[in-house]
């Protein structure tokens, strides 16, 4: 059915604003009906309504638990995950919404991976990064032989929230400079001390109550992505001429966080 553009003919401005004027104040209502038809049905729909609320089935039964399996959740509760709305099932599968154990670990469930698993559920999301990965040093050259995965240096369930005492430079020597593997060039290990004190110094501000800025997070993840370049393809030769102007860039950053911390 084809249907033509009527040929209406407004004769001024006055009645051109009040037709305009009526239709915005009918599509207002159609949206307000529709918001509640959606909320409606969220209410009356249990399955609905705890996908949009995060069903914790997960959190209430390990946290419950001793030892390790309740510490995962103290864990998890400071994780970058937990914090933009990853939760258990982003990663290990199953359903969260389920209390029972057996339907709760049900479906397409993984409680511990292999390297080559590791790799594929994180690059689900970090598909660069993987790729990166992937071509990097980092990746042993023969089948089955040893090999870093994402977890081996991000952690498992404490992603983006390190203890305050780790420290990259170390963390970094357990393997470089031992045996085989040369020292790290000590401008990269600058770096990496410069990483270290960025977090320590976001972290004194959120101590103090004071929540670091979005300029301040925004400058710390520019220079974070920064380093995940240099990083994630062992671009020992193109990277050691970027780090001059990451430690340039950090420097500045934690004037303006020293700034910050004086107010």
């Amino acid at each position: 059915m084809i249907y033509e553009k009527p040929n209406w003919t407004y004769r001024t401005n006055r009645t051109n604003w009040s037709y305009w004027s009526c239709c915005r104040r009918w599509i207002s209502v159609l949206v307000i009906a529709a918001w509640a038809i959606i909320a409606g049905i969220g209410l009356l729909d249990p399955g609905i309504a705890a996908s949009a609320q995060g069903a914790s089935g997960c959190v209430d039964c390990h946290s419950k638990q001793k030892d390790k399996p309740g510490q995962v959740v103290t864990i998890f509760q400071t994780s970058a995950h937990k914090n933009v709305g990853v939760g258990c099932d982003g990663c290990h599968g199953g359903d969260s919404s389920q209390a029972d154990k057996a339907k709760a670990h049900s479906g397409h469930f993984i409680a511990r991976t292999d390297t080559s698993a590791t790799l594929e559920m994180c690059g689900q999301c970090h598909r660069q990064p993987l790729e990166f990965f992937k071509g990097s040093r980092h990746v042993a050259a023969r089948p089955n032989a040893p090999r870093l995965d994402c977890a081996e240096c991000h952690g498992v369930h404490a992603i983006g929230a390190p203890s305050e005492s780790f420290r990259w430079p170390q963390f970094c020597a357990g393997c470089h400079g031992l045996e085989y593997l040369p020292q790290l060039p000590r401008s990269f290990q600058e770096m990496l001390v410069l990483a270290d004190d960025l977090n320590d110094g976001l972290h004194r501000l959120a101590a103090k109550g004071r929540g670091p800025s979005k300029e301040l997070v925004d400058s710390r993840k520019e220079i974070r992505h920064a380093i995940s370049l240099i990083v994630h393809q062992t671009d020992m030769k193109g990277g050691l001429e970027r780090i001059p102007h990451i430690l340039e860039l950090g420097t500045k950053l934690k004037e303006r966080i020293t700034s910050e911390e004086k107010q």
